[in-house]
């Protein structure tokens, strides 16, 4: 298991909650397929990931533009660079089907980064949103 659902703050937003939760357990099966050379099963995960994540994204800053939410650029930012960061990661998985690279991604980059980003500005962004 990469991350456990406990690992992740919880916010003032069910919404968004049950968003990081869906994401969690997608995350789980990429990394367990990665994990066992799964890599039909990874290619179709790691699309899937991309859509979601996108989603992800994209509603919190529905949400927010709707809230008039002050911290959204730097927010959206925040969304902005993972998306980069995302794209080189799975362009990369595309181009050579490497499981270690994404696996490194995921443990080394993405999921210290959604504790962070969910701490910092996905728990200020619920409370200004509201439930």
């Amino acid at each position: 298991m990469l991350v456990r659902p406990n690992e992740i703050q919880k916010v003032a937003n069910m919404f968004m909650n049950a968003v990081h939760e869906d994401e969690i357990d997608l995350l789980n099966d990429l990394y367990e397929a990665l994990r066992s050379g799964d890599i039909e099963k990874a290619d179709r995960l790691m699309d899937e990931f991309a859509v979601d994540l996108e989603d992800h994204f994209s509603t919190e800053e529905a949400l927010m533009r709707e809230a008039d939410f002050f911290g959204y650029p730097m927010h959206k930012a925040d969304h902005d660079n993972m998306r980069k960061e995302f794209k080189k990661v799975y362009d990369a998985w595309k181009e050579r089907k490497n499981p270690k690279e994404v696996l490194d991604f995921l443990k080394e980059k993405f999921v210290p980064w959604l504790k962070l980003h969910v701490a910092q500005w996905d728990s200020v962004t619920a409370m200004h949103i509201g439930d």
